[in-house]
């Protein structure tokens, strides 16, 4: 009875696994992985990597120490490199061409002649590019918060207690690149063109984040921008610098940026259902 059971979960499981919607997410995934796109740009995200690990300037010893600069080096990296325009960019270029390629080729319509739905093939493509940034981000994330235990000679314990900072800074970063993914997404249906999504796209933030802001009709502007709202975001965990200038809730931001993102997605996938892919 047990064995009957165990067989039935695992058959179960495999055809799960097996369905178009994982195979399309894994397909995609791998696809950006090997890119030659995808090398170049983790070379720009890796840079400030590069030059933290010659030369840390580590500014005493100990956790205290070590938590403190994390925060700093975070606070000054993020909104002016990662989540910058950089950043922002590189988020743009890699989402870009995950549907608009499909449909300028005219293998959507291979895709939408599978079993598979318009909400499995918009999920999948956006998965496996949110995925690719998660490596993108993640990897420069990861080798700081282990270098920083060698810096201020924390040992196991340094990278114990920067654990829950650093989980933080890759949410945070992954919400925003996210969200911008999803309007990228939303823009390449209607212009299906990889090249001018990617410019529609940028340009479009480009204005409301650096260009808006400059109305001097608008109540604090700066507000409004992706890096603002990402420093809101990291006061949830962040106690070791003073954030008070920053009003907002970590929670309101967080949920704001969700709910765009789905919006978008949505927008996506109404986009996506009502256009015709002729023969």
């Amino acid at each position: 009875m047990m064995e009957g059971t165990e067989t039935n979960w695992e058959t179960l499981i495999r055809r799960f696994m097996g369905a178009p919607f994982w195979v399309m997410l894994e397909v995609e995934f791998r696809r950006l992985l090997r890119s030659r796109k995808f090398k170049v740009l983790f070379l720009v995200t890796f840079f400030p990597d590069l030059i933290y690990l010659l030369s840390p300037n580590a500014s005493g010893s100990g956790i205290d120490a070590m938590l403190k600069s994390f925060q700093y080096l975070m606070l000054d990296l993020l909104p002016n490199y990662w989540l910058g325009i950089i950043g922002q960019l590189i988020a743009i270029i890699l989402m870009s061409d995950l549907l608009a390629s499909e449909i300028d080729r005219g293998t959507v319509r291979l895709l939408i002649s599978k079993p598979v739905k318009f909400g499995e093939i918009i999920a999948a493509k956006f998965l496996a590019g949110v995925g690719a940034l998660a490596v993108l981000f993640g990897l420069p994330y990861t080798v700081i918060w282990l270098y920083n235990p060698i810096v201020y000679g924390t040992g196991f314990k340094g990278l114990e207690e920067g654990f829950t900072a650093f989980l933080l800074v890759l949410g945070a970063t992954l919400l925003v690149l996210a969200l911008l993914g999803a309007l990228t997404m939303f823009i390449s249906v209607v212009i299906s063109r990889p090249l001018y999504t990617a410019l529609s796209s940028f340009g479009l933030v480009f204005l409301l984040q650096y260009l808006l802001p400059q109305i001097p009709y608008i109540k604090n502007p700066g507000h409004y921008t992706l890096g603002y709202q990402t420093v809101v975001i990291l006061k949830a965990g962040f106690d070791r610098v003073d954030l008070s200038t920053f009003s907002g809730d970590p929670a309101r931001s967080s949920l704001f940026l969700m709910t765009a993102l789905v919006v978008f997605l949505l927008l996506t996938w109404g986009w996506l259902r009502k256009r015709e892919f002729p023969d």
